[in-house]
């Protein structure tokens, strides 16, 4: 797949022309495709002897095919790397304002309708150095629970595999939405919260997966996201950022994170949209799950199965959920929990008696406290005005957590 660049034939364009061609030459590549775009026709004639001109004047040994396109850059652009099947966009940060087109100053447009992960350039000099093999690519990997995040840390796999990268992966928490995904009480509203810091650094450093050369960092969020990943990839001392788009239009991308850390960021940013095709290099591993249970018989037959979905040497962890102030004897609760396990099973048990007033709000913060990879629980099945009336805990925990769920259907007669 070719590597397209985007150029307003401004000497930063010709610095992000050296980086797509050094990428290009790292990953085997024939061509890098050189796109000027114009407006109108008027224009066309002197804008090829410009683009010519530019095209002799760069630096690699990838060879350039210039193509010059009329239309706008943003949908020219986008549109022209779909038509030639290319994985990534690069793009200078910004342009001198004397040129014909401020790319620059339409980057955002560029990251809001492209189909592609963009490299948006400020300092080239890192991706040159990175590869070519003379030092670390550093970079500050933003994550949430987006898909365009998922894509993000696939798309950061792959340039390790080429390359050696240092990352850093990131997380902005606010301490009251932490608190309630993991079931803790939210002592302050303003301060860091140590305790919740560290469950999301486990939880990062898990979700991107074993590695050398990777850590992981939370920090606290009063105001805009972009501002405290921008703050952040400072502290960190990163060559780049990578983040995801969820592409907002109109009035919405005036506030949407990758517009702000591509608009403020002195680094140079990757930008990856929802839609974007990237294979996947790292399976995730379920190490931890955790299986409820009311302990009807029906509820116990899930157990098997958490052990089923964890690899061996895993975790599995065996919950029962009772009310608040419920009066139980836990021990009890738990010894019959933990019998419940297959017999010579190589992964380690652990019991819990949850308590909660809603059952599938208690589970899904259990999970995420545990740190479980996935949820197994069984479905009594009710239908018609019972469901409608008190609902389904497993339809309710489907809505409630952000892991994957294996749910246990009855058979109907």
């Amino acid at each position: 797949m070719s590597i397209i660049c985007g150029t307003d034939l401004s000497e930063r364009s010709l610095r992000a022309l050296e980086v797509a061609r050094a990428l290009a030459a790292q990953r085997g590549e024939r061509e890098v495709v050189f796109v000027y775009v114009v407006e109108d026709e008027a224009a066309a004639a002197a804008a090829r002897a410009n683009l010519d001109a530019q095209v002799t004047a760069a630096v690699g040994t990838v060879p350039v095919r210039a193509e010059l396109v009329i239309g706008t850059p943003e949908v020219s652009l986008s549109t022209f790397a779909e038509t030639e099947g290319s994985d990534l966009i690069v793009i200078a940060a910004s342009s001198s304002p004397a040129t014909l087109l401020k790319l620059g100053s339409t980057a955002e447009k560029v990251i809001a309708t492209a189909r592609v992960p963009v490299l948006v350039v400020r300092d080239p000099e890192p991706w040159l150095a990175y590869a070519r093999g003379e030092r670390p690519l550093r970079l500050l990997l933003g994550i949430d629970d987006s898909v365009a995040s998922d894509l993000g840390q696939q798309w950061t796999h792959a340039l390790r595999a080429r390359g050696h990268v240092e990352v850093v992966l990131g997380a902005i928490y606010y301490p009251d939405d932490a608190a309630e995904y993991y079931g803790l009480h939210a002592a302050t509203h303003i301060d860091r919260d140590p305790e919740i810091e560290k469950l999301l650094v486990r939880d990062l450093l898990k979700r991107f997966g074993p590695g050398d050369n990777i850590s992981a960092r939370a920090m606290r969020g009063l105001g805009r996201i972009g501002d405290h990943v921008v703050e952040l990839a400072k502290e960190a001392n990163v060559d780049a950022i990578v983040v995801g788009t969820g592409q907002k239009t109109g009035l919405g991308r005036l506030g949407s994170v990758s517009t702000i850390i591509v608009h403020d960021a002195p680094q140079s940013v990757v930008c990856v949209p929802p839609n974007a095709i990237i294979p996947t290099l790292a399976v995730p591993k379920l190490q931890s799950a955790l299986v409820a249970t009311d302990l009807s018989s029906f509820a116990n037959r899930a157990v098997p199965f958490a052990f089923a979905l964890t690899d061996e040497g895993g975790e599995v962890h065996i919950a029962h959920v009772v009310d608040e102030d419920a009066e139980v004897d836990e021990p009890e609760i738990k010894r019959q929990l933990i019998t419940l396990a297959p017999a010579h099973t190589n992964r380690s048990v652990a019991a819990h008696l949850v308590r909660g007033d809603d059952a599938a709000k208690a589970i899904s913060q259990a999970a995420a406290r545990l740190g479980c990879d996935a949820i197994c629980i069984a479905s009594h099945g009710r239908s018609g005005l019972t469901r409608a009336l008190v609902g389904s805990v497993a339809d309710k925990l489907l809505r409630a957590t952000r892991k994957p769920v294996l749910v246990l259907r009855p058979v109907q007669g």
